[in-house]
């Protein structure tokens, strides 16, 4: 972490760091003259107190992947070079993902825009969060584009941001968005379409729990469309206290 320039450890220092190995494997070549691989996955996790007097956590996943040669496979102190490497390389990972997470939250909404078309997914995905944290509606339509994500994560990402902000501009691109997924990614999108609410909404909602082919689907629109109705009805009860007549008798 140190090695990132970001960061600076200290025994004594608020924060906290926690490293989680989360597999460490050998991974077999896919070709006869491939050579295995040593295959490393982790988590950092971040602790620090906040401004405000909270706890704020930060994870960042990291991975490495080292061929180990194909006549020293077999010797145990090869193949721990071997890992030793990778997780070296998994922990560089993560730590630069700590550092691109940190650097979001610093950056001006403009910068973060620019970040959503970065080539590198968890670029784009650490600015969707700072975004939706921040409820801009002037960055709805760099967070539309992503939708069409090649990376599911960052895509469904999108989807919770603009929930998160509540523009009902991303209700029609989130209809779409139905059409060209699975329906476990649809169901998702289905009760992000009930959190915006609206009559589109509500009327793509009621034509999919009547007339989806796929059960999944249909069952996620019966449960999408009775939180948006219940929503709905407890919105006009809160603008409308006295009721149907309104006023006092």
């Amino acid at each position: 972490m140190e090695a990132t320039g970001k960061f600076v450890l200290r025994p004594d220092a608020p924060a906290r760091v926690r490293l989680v190995i989360e597999s460490a494997r050998r991974v077999s070549p896919l070709s006869a003259n491939g050579s295995e691989i040593a295959s490393v996955e982790l988590t950092l996790e971040l602790t620090s107190p906040s401004g405000q007097g909270e706890i704020e956590k930060t994870l960042s996943e990291g991975a490495g992947r080292v061929p180990t040669e194909a006549e020293t496979s077999t010797d145990p102190e090869a193949r721990l070079s071997a890992f030793r490497s990778a997780f070296r390389a998994a922990l560089d990972d993560a730590s630069r993902g700590l550092v691109w997470q940190v650097e979001a939250r610093k950056k001006t909404d403009r910068e973060l825009a620019q970040d959503l078309t970065a080539e590198d997914p968890r670029l784009r995905d650490y600015a969707i969060r700072a975004l939706a944290d921040r409820r801009n509606p002037a960055v709805v339509p760099q967070l539309l584009n992503r939708l069409s994500d090649e990376n599911p994560v960052v895509a469904l990402r999108a989807v919770g941001a603009l929930v998160a902000i509540g523009d009902r501009r991303a209700v029609d691109p989130l209809i779409e968005m139905t059409r060209r997924t699975r329906p476990q990614v649809t169901a998702q999108i289905l009760y992000a379409l009930a959190a915006l609410g609206g009559p589109t909404a509500e009327a793509y909602l009621y034509t999919l729990e009547s007339g989806s082919p796929d059960d999944e689907v249909r069952r996620a629109a019966t449960d999408a469309l009775s939180e948006l109705r219940r929503k709905s009805t407890e919105s006009t009860a809160h603008r409308n206290p006295s009721g149907p007549g309104g006023g006092h008798p």
